[in-house]
């Protein structure tokens, strides 16, 4: 099985389950948002923004650093990650600490501050469950997170649903979220040790300086990228209020559908990426190569199909209130594009030891990301934010890919023209068809799916390789 198939097979099977574990968490926003109303959803997206910058200090990249490790030598798996745990509990407490007192000075009250707080407690539990996926991830053994991740959205549709029939209000809706949490993270606990070794804990000088230094480039980079993924709604609050977070937050639920999904696909590619860079530097440049050429056919569709299907889908998954988002879901869908490719960029590099350049790119991108949403949101509200995370997103690429310049794995921009010009001559195809023939939203999905894939071959972007690659996965598929 070649690196590239070995890849493609892990992350087919995590995007199949993401799939499914994405549908379950549309059907949870379906309900919630229509249930909650745009104030209240608000609410609960304030909060999740809030804890989406607070809880990269949970870890500070110790989980990231312990996957690269341990992906080279699996006999690490138990001094690394046991003495991680003890140190992330450490950090989890003191967040969750300067989190509440962080609600409190912001003049939340009432309602407000207990889905804060309920919402704060969804973030302590996530942060061990997390630190298990670190684990999974180290042995290439996703298929546990993919589990837990969909066990974690059923539950919490399920316990949300119930707390809707039972006519409860804001606050019950975001317990929802901790309780189903808390029930993935003791199944976590339950496969840890069930089939992993038991945890040692290295607490020497040397050993601890080691952890800190090198998780710390990759804990500072998750830091700025949550601060340019999440201070939109958070500045949105402030300046315009709970219901434009609410109409923002609605479009943004797409694209962090989008982004979940391309997290358990980085996942899948890391830890090969890790070792590739160790035993096959050549064989690393043809697989970033190939993961980046395909990151572009599965993200362009979806960007150019959203464009298109924007109002019918804000009015199927939200309703009528939330169709002045309409123009927020156009404009911030085409941000996946950019975020699909630079977040493959920013893996490699981490794979390669170059987190710092990551680091930098990041905080340069969370530094214009604060300073674009503060000029144009005071303008432009809803719609200034999602211009802002566009530009945003293409600025992090750009830096990405100048990062690499001076290494053996930078894109040849001659030889990528190509590739890059099919790709989009089949979304051409794809979307004038759809347009031309004003095909309804749900029949134009599985039409565009169709017309897409034969585009794809039509105009050469799925060559012979690709080609050898998918057939052989069906292979194997058929032959289990």
């Amino acid at each position: 099985m070649t690196v590239t198939t070995r890849v493609v097979k892990n992350s087919g099977f995590l995007f199949i389950t993401s799939i499914i574990s994405n549908f379950m968490m549309f059907l949870l926003t379906l309900f919630t948002a229509r249930y909650l109303g745009t104030y209240n959803f608000g609410l609960i997206s304030t909060a999740l923004s809030v804890i989406g910058i607070f809880g990269v200090f949970c870890d500070l990249g110790l989980g990231l650093y312990a996957i690269q490790k341990v992906s080279r030598d699996h006999d690490l798996t138990a001094r690394y990650f046991g003495t991680a745990y003890v140190l992330r509990l450490i950090l989890t407490v003191i967040t969750f600490i300067a989190y509440v007192i962080f609600s409190i000075l912001s003049g939340f009250e009432g309602e407000a501050l207990g889905v804060m707080v309920v919402v704060g407690l969804y973030m302590v539990f996530n942060s061990f469950t997390t630190f298990y996926y670190s684990l999974y991830q180290s042995n290439e053994e996703m298929h546990y997170q993919t589990i837990v991740n969909t066990v974690y959205n059923v539950g919490v549709f399920v316990i949300a649903l119930i707390f809707i029939y039972l006519g409860y209000n804001v606050v019950w809706i975001a317990a929802a979220y901790p309780i189903a949490m808390f029930i993935s993270f003791l199944l976590c606990s339950a496969i840890k040790i069930r089939h992993y070794p038991k945890f040692v804990y290295d607490f020497s000088k040397d050993f601890i300086k080691e952890l800190i230094i090198n998780g710390i480039p990759f804990g500072i980079t998750n830091v700025f990228t949550s601060i340019y993924f999440w201070i939109a709604a958070i500045i949105l609050t402030f300046v315009s209020g709970s219901v434009a977070v609410g109409l923002f937050s609605s479009a943004q639920k797409l694209l962090l559908v989008l982004s979940a999904m391309f997290i358990l696909l980085s996942n899948a590619v890391f830890p090969v990426m890790s070792q590739l860079f160790v035993d096959d530097k050549e064989k690393l440049a043809q697989l970033y190569k190939k993961f980046m050429k395909y990151m572009l056919i599965l993200s362009f569709p979806i960007a150019v199909g959203t464009f298109i299907y924007s109002a019918d889908i804000m009015r199927l998954v939200f309703g009528p209130q939330y169709l002045d988002g309409t123009i927020c879901l156009s404009i911030l869908i085409w941000a996946a594009i950019f975020m699909f490719l630079s977040g493959t960029s920013s893996t490699l590099l981490g794979a390669i030891n170059k987190q710092f350049f990551v680091t930098k790119v990041v905080m340069v991108g969370a530094i214009f990301s604060v300073i674009s949403n503060v000029i144009l949101i005071s303008q432009y509200s809803y719609v200034g934010a999602s211009i802002t995370s566009v530009l945003t997103e293409i600025v992090v690429l750009i830096l990405m890919l100048y990062s690499l310049r001076d290494t053996e794995f930078k894109l040849d921009a001659t030889s990528s023209i190509k590739p890059i010009l099919q790709v989009i001559l089949a979304n051409i195809i794809m979307g004038a068809i759809l347009v031309y023939f004003h095909i309804p939203f749900l029949i134009g999905v599985v039409i565009a799916v169709i017309v897409y894939v034969v585009a794809l071959f039509v105009t050469g972007a799925i060559n012979k390789e690709d080609r050898e690659i998918i057939f052989g996965l069906l292979e194997q598929i058929k032959n289990r």
